[in-house]
């Protein structure tokens, strides 16, 4: 979305998202699906999916930036459903972690009463309640 703002009013390079929202791989069912324990109830969708932006492998504290064909193609309540083709997507495991985009932040804040705040290398470091 801000990609199009910048475009349309020639402002570049000022706004930067300022919310993630992280989630488990909680069940890999078949080849190329993995089931992310995220959902309506936590993340907004009224824009667009959530964005795959990094992996975390389980156990580690390794990003790796996520691979440019995931995709978040479904939500229901509580699960996202997170499709890839590439053999990165062969290795998720139950229990990796997913930092996710999005394209709206007034309908993820409506969601939670508090948010960790953290530093560049995602220490928590304070909270904020949302008072939404």
């Amino acid at each position: 979305m801000m990609s199009a703002v910048q475009e349309r009013t020639g402002c570049g390079g000022g706004l930067e998202a300022a919310l993630q929202v992280w989630a488990l791989v909680q069940s890999c069912p078949e080849p190329g699906l993995a089931i992310l324990a995220v959902g309506k109830r936590d993340i907004s969708y009224d824009w667009a999916m959530p964005t795959p932006l990094l992996l975390c492998p389980r156990g580690t504290r390794a990003l790796q930036t996520a691979p440019a064909d995931w995709r978040i193609t479904q939500l229901n309540d509580q699960h996202a459903y997170l499709h890839g083709s590439g053999p990165e997507h062969a290795d998720l495991q139950v229990g990796d972690r997913v930092c996710l985009g999005i394209s709206h932040p007034c309908t993820t804040f409506d969601k939670w009463r508090w948010l960790p705040l953290v530093d560049a290398s995602y220490n928590v470091v304070d909270a904020v309640a949302t008072c939404f």
